[in-house]
């Protein structure tokens, strides 16, 4: 029967045609490179690749480089761009020639990088179903024609019938066939000179040889056979999950190389690499357990009896000593008989093993031999070590199937046996971890020397010798199957201490394998078992096994000098020398990781205390500069807020401004290091501190405060967020001190001085003029005085005047004096005058419009407000900013109490410049025209502004200050502990993949989806709210995507609205298999976001959200119905859309809506109604940081209206992205990257 991965299709009623009757289309690589002539026949290459077209006619001739396009004369082509083959799936109608053609002739002169191979392989999935496909390398020859590389056609080559041609311009070589057109042009046994390589004539081919017709294959199917009678092909993904040793045993080894290079073209070599040794291991186990049968274990059985009767007595308190002892001798006078037998039993199996060994170690040998080999013609077809394959095993073989347990304990520290009562060979007994993915995480396997907490009890105390370890195993799990240690706790199997045998090695790994990787194949365990064991503490393990089986573990493992699959291959104690020798390499260990490689070092190396010191606290530096980056990835406002953080770290602050002169020393034991550090920071000093004791130091010796504040204070000069080892390469060039991490801390305080507090320019006195205008939260000082200085000529003065004339004239003077008094106009990071007046109105609008009289709350979220401009907009350092922010409290306080509010619905009207002219004059008595816009302008009217007096109040302001700064450290200590997103947090993650698709393709799909998209906008809601009030719970959705494949994860994280707190994270892996279709896209995101609200409603009802942010648009749509109007309608949730880019619709750009931000909503805070050219509202732009650029765009999605939507988003915003979107966001996004 055939295997359900695999599909046969017979040839018996496909017909036979000349290859010149079938569609045929040719695609020609004109990028620059093929310029380069082809002396010997006088032409250069691409005129040798147009030739091809002189004698065949094809349907299409398709150029591509950088870019593909569709030839229409061959004579105007010209070599320009680059390589890139996957252009001309990017190109509709070079896309639909390639689908549609069923004979395609390929042609490059190239070659391209791994990852473009790959690349390219991704757009041919699924399309190499040809009648037949030829490749052609066009170039001058290679003296030894096996070198020359097939890069760029390899993803062609692993079709089902395939030519694969060199052409020097004059001859036609084929280097490679495959499938039934093998039968008339077969693969040269010899690839090393151009008199081996059989020729042909193009123009014969065409015209002469039948081929049969194309045979459509299944999607994701690929041909692995095709001869005369049938087509066999195999779905790779169901064959990779294929448990059945019968099953895997229909394909032969001819079939393996295209499945081979499938995985080397895919980046799949080494999933198939541990599959083929998983298949190995079971083959050879089945074969071993049928030996195993037929083989007379006398002595062993009887040593296994006697075992099992000691368990049982010393299990039984009242047990016969006398027999016990009885029992114990005759263990003593058997054992050596049942070692005897054993060896006899390994000649006997390996003697039996000999076929299935065969088999598998050539599999293994080809797989090795792409992993190492390159893109040439005689690695990647296999051409070459064919010879020596069945007996090249290489030394990296980490099969375990034909393990034995006959171990070599020679040498190794004795413990006292609770079995045998006698000093025996010491081993390791191990359990299982709680949670495999502990052990088997991509954070593992990459990095299985850092330190890991959780694995710590892997190590489990048994007091059974290596003698008698496996006879009691087999007494122990007699019945039960079940392994348990002489004091009752779980095992699973134990590891012998000398690992310089290979037999033990093979046996460790097994156990390993089998322990800490749930049998799969991860070459990690070995080095993780290492720091597992460098990390254990108990009573009862012995400090003189443990540094024996580590120099065991040490000396006889391999891996690579760079700790990764790139680099050199070496022992592991010789590794872990040359990695300090190259920094770069050093520095992508974790930091516990480099602790581990450093003291390992200096036990193996004598690395001397200096070095280990300096290198540690480089790896501190680079800890810290990925801290910051984690922080602030997703924006440039995340950045402001570490900086902000990192201030209060290393100066005294005052609501997190920093105060001149302040700059401090930080311990290593610091309350806000250990903060800044996360989670980690216990590690990180359990480790160091162990690194201090092992170096005869002190933690404080190896990071005192001098380091880590200049450390800290580094961090805070980082503008743009970038990749952390650039960043850390940038500072060590700028920086000596941070080369030789040596700090002179007089240096230090003089550049954090001068960098944090800069050189402001300077009040030549501090005059802050009380508000004259009430407009709310846009409320300010005159506009018509600079202080007590008129800012109108007289010839205006008792005159009707145009608004916009009296306007520019004193906003031209107020400009003047500003700029002359603070340095600048605006606010920035040299003016000395800040938004003071804007601060203390925006927030005592928006957060105390009831209150009447200052709270020290008031004043520290005005304090709050203005630190989160760090500098940048003006001189917040000053000494007398406190002050000044409390007295303008006071006087807005009492100003918006006595005065009327002129301000109007429209936001946008209110914060103009005219308006608030408009407002001061009408506030005045003024009597001002709309129709002609003129005003009767009376300056005696006006009240002359008064100037605060910030030195003396009515107010205590030093007593104020004490406790507002009391304040501010008691809710920072509140918020740390309400930001513990994961506490008390319903958390559900399905890790099974849960697959969306359709049976049908995308054109059958797209009338559907037309109609249903029809249905839902008939019955969208924007115009009124239909929210469940109040509003307790809100939720944010967003998916994130794998790059290299189907799988994604949904992710939905809920928050208690009032708090912000989460109280709900869900997220669903899913193979999404429904195609992207611009202006479709809800119809690929709706299902799995409806698999989520189904997962809510099952697990926790109470936490449905009464409203969702999306991830993208709402009725800003070209049909007005994006993915939260769709969603919204099927869930019956309202739901309404923020994202960060503008979608084109109803005639609304990008560049368009940049206009409208700059000349109506430039400002932080600021927004601005976007209407299409129909006249319909599609949305809001909301410029939350102040930068255009940075702009959100809000859309009403369903049962909400757009206002309610904005009022929701400023309600759940921190930064630029709205709160619930930024956590699904980053949890999707997390998930993935464990995928990945």
């Amino acid at each position: 029967m055939t295997a359900s991965y695999l599909i046969n299709i017979p040839k018996t009623n496909l017909k036979l045609k000349k290859v010149n009757d079938f569609s045929k289309s040719i695609f020609i690589d004109n990028s620059g490179s093929t310029t380069g002539q082809l002396v010997h026949v006088g032409k250069d290459i691409l005129k040798a690749e147009l030739s091809i077209c002189q004698d065949i006619k094809f349907d299409n001739i398709i150029l591509w480089n950088s870019s593909a396009e569709i030839c229409k004369d061959i004579k105007s082509a010209r070599s320009t761009g680059g390589t890139d083959p996957q252009a001309i799936f990017k190109n509709g109608s070079t896309k639909e020639a390639f689908n549609t053609s069923d004979v395609i002739v390929f042609v490059t002169d190239g070659e391209i990088d791994n990852s473009s191979v790959t690349q390219f392989s991704t757009y041919l999935k699924d399309n190499l179903n040809k009648a037949l496909i030829i490749s052609v390398i066009v170039n001058k020859k290679l003296a030894d024609p096996s070198k020359i590389n097939v890069s760029v056609v390899a993803p062609l080559m692993v079709g089902g019938n395939v030519l694969c041609l060199f052409y020097d311009g004059q001859t036609f070589y084929v280097l490679s066939s495959k499938g039934y057109i093998s039968n008339f042009y077969k693969s040269p046994d010899n690839l090393t000179d151009y008199k081996y390589l059989n020729t042909l004539n193009m123009k014969e081919l065409f015209n002469n040889l039948d081929i049969y017709e194309y045979a459509k294959i299944p999607d994701g199917y690929i041909s692995i056979r095709d001869d005369e009678e049938e087509i066999l092909a195999l779905d790779f993904n169901k064959f990779m999950s294929v448990t059945d040793l019968d099953a895997v045993k229909q394909i032969g080894e001819e079939e393996w190389k295209t499945l081979i290079q499938y995985g080397k073209i895919g980046n799949k070599l080494a999933e198939l690499r541990t599959f083929v040794t998983q298949m190995k291991n079971t083959a050879v186990r089945s074969d071993m357990a049928t030996i195993k049968t037929k083989f007379n274990f006398k002595y062993s059985k009887q040593r296994d009896d006697i075992v099992a009767k000691i368990v049982a007595l010393k299990a039984d308190p009242d047990a016969d000593a006398e027999q016990l002892a009885a029992f114990r001798k005759d263990l003593h006078e058997i054992s050596d008989k049942a070692k005897v037998e054993e060896l006899e039993y390994i000649k006997y199996v390996n003697s039996n093993l000999h076929t299935t060994r065969q088999f598998w170690n050539n599999i293994q040998n080809m797989i090795h031999e792409q992993e190492v080999g390159s893109y040439s013609i005689n690695d990647f077809s296999f051409a070459s070590n064919r010879a020596n394959r069945a007996k090249t095993v290489t030394e990296n073989d980490d099969d375990y199937g034909d393990t034995l347990n006959v171990l070599d304990h020679s040498g190794v520290p004795n413990i006292e046996c609770a079995i045998c009562m006698e000093q025996g060979p010491a081993v390791l007994w191990l359990k299982s971890p709680a949670n495999l993915d502990d052990s088997t995480s991509d954070y593992a396997i990459n990095f299985p020397l850092q330190r890991n907490d959780s694995l710590r009890n892997c190590i489990v105390s048994n007091p059974v010798c290596g003698s008698c370890a496996n006879p009691y195993m087999n007494a122990t799990t007699a019945g039960t199957g079940e392994l348990i240690t002489l004091y009752r706790e779980t095992c699973s199997g134990f590891i012998p201490l000398k690992w310089s045998s290979v037999s033990n090695q093979r046996y460790s790994k097994y156990i390993l394998y089998r322990t800490l990787a749930g049998n799969k194949v991860l070459h990690h365990v070995s080095m993780l078992l290492l720091a597992i064991v460098d990390d254990h503490k108990s009573d009862w393990f012995d400090e003189q096994v443990k540094a024996y089986l580590i120099k065991q573990i040490a000396e006889n493992i391999y891996t690579t000098d760079s700790f990764t699959e790139e680099g050199t291959r070496m022992t592991f104690v010789n590794a872990i020398r040359e990695v300090i020798k190259q920094e770069d390499k050093l520095m992508r260990q974790p930091f516990t990781a480099v602790c581990r490689i450093l003291n390992l070092n200096r036990l193996f190396h004598k690395l001397d205390t200096d070095n280990i010191i300096q290198l540690l606290r480089k790896r501190f530096f680079l800890t810290c500069i990925e801290t910051q980056c984690n922080k602030s990835k997703y924006g440039p406002e995340h950045l402001a807020i570490v900086k902000t953080k990192l201030y209060d770290t290393i100066f005294y602050t005052f609501c997190g401004i920093p105060l001149q002169g302040s700059f401090k020393q930080v311990n290593f034991d610091d309350q806000k290091l250990k903060e800044f550090l996360g989670n980690t920071y216990d590690s990180y000093l359990d480790t160091v501190t162990k690194l201090a004791v092992n170096i005869g130091s002190e933690c404080s010796v190896i990071f005192p405060g001098k380091v880590i504040s200049y450390i800290l204070y580094l961090l805070t000069t980082v503008e743009i967020h970038d990749r952390p080892m650039k960043l850390y390469t940038a500072f060590a060039l700028q920086h000596k001190m941070i080369r030789d991490m040596n700090v002179d801390w007089n240096a230090a305080t003089k550049s954090a001085t001068e960098n944090v507090f800069r050189n402001s320019h300077k009040l030549s006195k501090i005059l802050i003029p009380a508000y004259a205008i009430n407009l709310g939260r846009f409320s300010c000082p005159s506009k018509f005085f600079f202080h007590t200085k008129p800012l109108w000529s007289s010839s205006v003065e008792n005159k009707r005047v145009n608004i916009t004339a009296l306007m520019n004239e004193v906003k031209t003077n107020l400009d003047k004096e500003l700029k002359e008094a603070n340095g600048s106009v605006a606010p920035n990071n040299q003016s000395a005058h800040f938004p003071l007046h804007l601060i203390v109105a925006e927030v005592l609008t928006e957060k105390y419009a009831n209150v009447d009289n200052i709270t020290d709350e008031m004043v520290m979220d005005c304090m709050v407000r203005m630190a989160r401009t760090a500098g940048k907009k003006g001189n917040i350092y000053a000494e007398y900013v406190f002050n000044g922010v409390a007295v303008t409290i006071v006087d807005y306080l009492k100003f918006r109490k006595e005065t009327k509010n002129w301000a109007t619905s429209n936001e946008l009207e209110c914060r103009s410049y005219q308006y608030k002219v408009i407002a001061e004059l009408k506030s005045c008595g003024m009597d001002y025209n709309e129709n002609t816009e003129e005003v009767l302008f009376k300056p005696s009217l006006f009240k002359v502004p008064h100037m605060l007096d910030v030195y003396n109040s009515d107010i205590d302001l030093i007593d104020l200050k004490k406790r507002v700064q009391d304040l501010y450290t008691t809710t920072n200590t509140a918020a740390a502990a309400a930001n513990d997103i994961d506490r008390a947090c319903v958390n559900i993650e399905i890790k099974d993949f849960i697959e969306f698709g359709y049976n049908m393709d995308t054109n059958a799909l797209l009338p559907i989806w037309a109609r249903e998209q029809q249905n839902i906008v008939s019955t969208i809601v924007t115009d009124t709210d239909q929210i469940e009030q109040p509003i307790k719970y809100v939720a944010g959705l967003d998916i994130s995507f794998v790059k290299t494949n189907d799988k994604a994860v949904a992710s939905m994280v809920i928050f208690d609205y009032l708090t912000l707190n989460i109280v709900a994270k869900i997220s669903v892996n899913c193979n999404m298999k429904i195609p992207y279709v611009a202006g479709y896209l809800a119809f690929r995101e709706a299902p799995v976001f409806m698999k989520i609200i189904d997962i809510v409603k099952e697990n926790c009802p109470e936490l449905i959200p009464q409203v969702i942010l999306m991830d993208g648009n709402g009725i800003w749509h070209p049909r007005r119905a994006g993915i939260a109007s769709h969603f919204g309608v099927l869930s019956d949730i309202p739901c309404f859309g923020v994202t960060k880019n503008v979608l084109v619709a109803d005639g609304v750009t990008q560049e368009s809506v940049e206009k409208l931000l700059i000349e109506h909503a430039n400002k932080e805070n600021e927004f601005v109604e976007v209407k299409g050219d129909s006249g319909a509202v599609l949305g809001l732009a909301y410029n939350v940081t102040g930068f255009v650029k940075n702009a959100v765009y809000i859309s009403a999605g369903h049962k909400i209206t757009l206002q309610t939507a904005k009022d929701i988003f400023k309600t759940v915003t921190k930064y630029r992205i709205t709160e619930p979107i930024r956590q699904a966001d980053l949890l999707s996004r997390k998930l993935v990257a464990e995928l990945e």
